[in-house]
């Protein structure tokens, strides 16, 4: 199993409510585009994603890399308070509902069981940094994979229009710059691109397919791909801020592989 289908066992949704209907895909920009301050767009993401503090749902996942070509279902449950309390558990199955795997994104630490394999693959919450961009905590993984992403209030961005959406380019350290495509009609980060100091392209999200969720927005589709691998996960069921949200997680006695 690839490392990055560790990461896979760390991100998904799990029961749910009835969808209601979808997002336009061409909704008007609001007032005042395309001419925010960088401080406006920030501040107008956050509080489009605000209203969502935990969230459940379950669907499908596929995962392609060289070595791995799979589709399974997925499970997940987060909170996303931005606390050190935070955690993220999911579970994979395979065919016939057989339970491949499951993972735990705590604040200091990742784990993902292969129970297929009687593998705990184990390292820091920053691990997950390598598979999906700014997903080095619980809070930040689960949002990437919910389509929930806010950028860094602390970056310089840098801001342009490119045709009804808005480009924020920025430095985040160690060479390393990113790119944030947002959706001033939706307030939502649509797309990431990371690149590295030589401008290679190390990581990429793309969210798709909107509709209405409890009254929030929400992306059906999120696209993932890092070192060599891409991830689609599928949303069928979601719901946002359930009243019991269980987060459950038992270390095995299986052989260590470490992850950093």
């Amino acid at each position: 199993m690839s490392r990055f289908a560790v990461l896979v066992l760390l991100a998904a949704t799990v029961t749910g409510c009835a969808r209601t209907p979808v997002v336009p895909d061409a909704p008007a920009a609001p007032t005042g585009f395309p001419n925010h301050t960088r401080a406006q767009i920030v501040a107008a993401v956050a509080a489009a994603v605000a209203p969502v503090r935990a969230a459940a749902a379950d669907g499908t996942v596929a995962i392609t890399s060289s070595r791995l070509n799979q589709e399974a279902t997925f499970s997940l449950r987060a909170r996303l308070t931005g606390r050190r309390s935070d955690s993220l558990t999911v579970v994979v199955r395979g065919p016939l509902g057989i339970e491949g795997g499951r993972g735990l994104v705590t604040a200091d630490s990742l784990f993902g069981v292969d129970k297929l394999n009687r593998v705990l693959y184990l390292g820091p919450a920053s691990a997950a940094e390598r598979y999906v961009p700014g997903a080095g905590s619980p809070e930040a993984a689960a949002r990437a994979v919910l389509g929930l992403l806010v950028p860094e209030s602390q970056v310089a961005w840098s801001v342009r229009a490119d045709g009804a959406r808005y480009l924020l380019t920025g430095d985040i350290g160690g060479g390393v710059r990113r790119v944030y495509t947002v959706d001033p009609a939706l307030w939502r980060v649509v797309a990431v691109r990371e690149y590295d100091r030589d401008g290679q392209l190390r990581g990429q999200q793309d969210v798709s397919a909107f509709e209405m969720v409890q009254g929030v927005p929400m992306p059906r589709r999120v696209h993932l791909a890092a070192s060599g691998s891409e991830v689609t996960f599928e949303h069928r069921r979601l719901a946002l801020n359930p009243t019991d949200l269980r987060l459950s997680f038992t270390r095995p006695d299986y052989r260590v592989a470490p992850l950093r």
